[in-house]
């Protein structure tokens, strides 16, 4: 199968290496070649001679309004995200602001703690914490160094094995639990934590809704939930729809060499940036959000109060059930003010 040119995407041969990428390239020839057949229709009826690159455009705002559904009837693209993400585990696992970085190893419990969560450090101790989409335990590490009774939960194999790797240093006594966060709730009945913590993860899930559901009813009585997600205030929709199209460029190279080769170009030619570019085009669900939506939906959800903890157009949030006024005396931190950990890179100075 050939994904052709016509669709505004420049390649060449570029098929057919693994089943999800057959199995993409099948719904996105579905999607795009009925919606084409409906552009060529409307365009003789008014006289045109074909479809125009606006009308094209029209075609990816669809593919991505597909693949970005909070609430899909379609999981393609979740499977192509989890596949991307396993990859990158697997073969992309050194990179800044991993566990890979001695500054950002030396210093993430201390970025939870003071600039992440606003928590005091003496707060994690003996609390019981699950790292919801834990990827390679960067985070998870240092929860564990707080002193967190940890769960870690993650859809990728890869991802749960470099967290006990990373994890075993610290003889920590962590549990592990291969899941989607769609399913977590079958895996964890009954059980309440003190902290859902949950980084860069929601806005990848093929169901957000049900993902995120599911982990606001893990939340205890007085419990916490803190979540990052991408923001849309960062990058305008149109923008965003030209990134989407360069995410289908990427993931139909034909090789993995080819792969590499597009993403050591975006990091120019700066291999420990490789893992960061792969975040960016690998994965194709990357939903974007509004602050005033993610407040309300920790509201509906029965939080008492959310709290954006990091002034930047992403998102961070901070959402607690319970005694949110007492919670606030004892434990919360100043709120901090930028360059944050991920601005002020010490290899940025040298």
């Amino acid at each position: 199968m050939v994904f052709h040119s016509r669709y505004g995407i420049e390649m060449k041969n570029l098929w057919p290496v693994t089943s999800v990428k057959k199995r993409i390239a099948s719904y996105v020839d579905s999607v795009v070649d009925g919606r084409l057949a409906q552009l060529k229709m409307s365009s003789q009826e008014d006289g045109q001679a074909g479809v125009n690159q606006e009308q094209l455009d029209n075609v990816y705002r669809l593919l991505y309004g597909l693949v970005h559904d909070l609430d899909p009837k379609i999981n393609i693209a979740s499977t192509q995200t989890e596949h991307a993400f396993g990859k990158q585990w697997e073969t992309l696992k050194e990179g800044r602001y991993l566990l890979s970085d001695p500054w950002f190893k030396e210093n993430v419990s201390r970025i939870i703690t003071e600039q992440e969560i606003q928590i005091k450090p003496e707060w994690f101790e003996g609390k019981k914490i699950l790292d919801a989409g834990c990827g390679n335990g960067r985070w998870a590490y240092g929860l564990a160094q707080l002193g967190a009774d940890l769960t870690v939960v993650d859809v990728n194999a890869e991802a749960l094995r470099e967290a006990q790797a990373a994890l075993c240093e610290l003889n920590e006594n962590v549990r592990y639990i291969q899941c989607p966060l769609e399913e977590i709730d079958t895996h964890l009945r009954e059980e309440k934590f003190d902290l859902v913590w949950s980084w860069g993860v929601l806005h990848h899930c093929g169901n957000f809704l049900k993902a995120f559901k599911n982990l606001t009813q893990l939340v205890a009585h007085d419990g916490l939930m803190f979540v990052y997600l991408y923001g849309r205030e960062t990058l305008p929709y149109s923008v965003d729809i030209n990134l989407f199209k360069e995410r289908l460029k990427y993931n139909f190279l034909e090789s993995a060499f080819d792969q590499t080769a597009f993403l050591l170009e975006k990091a120019g030619g700066d291999c420990k940036q490789i893992h960061n570019q792969h975040d960016i085009y690998a994965p194709l669900i990357n939903r974007r959000f509004l602050w005033n939506d993610v407040e309300s939906l920790f509201k509906d959800h029965g939080f008492d109060q959310v709290d954006r903890t990091v002034d930047h157009t992403e998102i961070w949030a901070r959402a607690l059930k319970g005694n949110w006024k007492q919670f606030h005396e004892n434990w919360f931190l100043p709120k901090r003010q930028p360059p944050y950990w991920f601005q002020d890179h010490p290899d940025d100075h040298k």
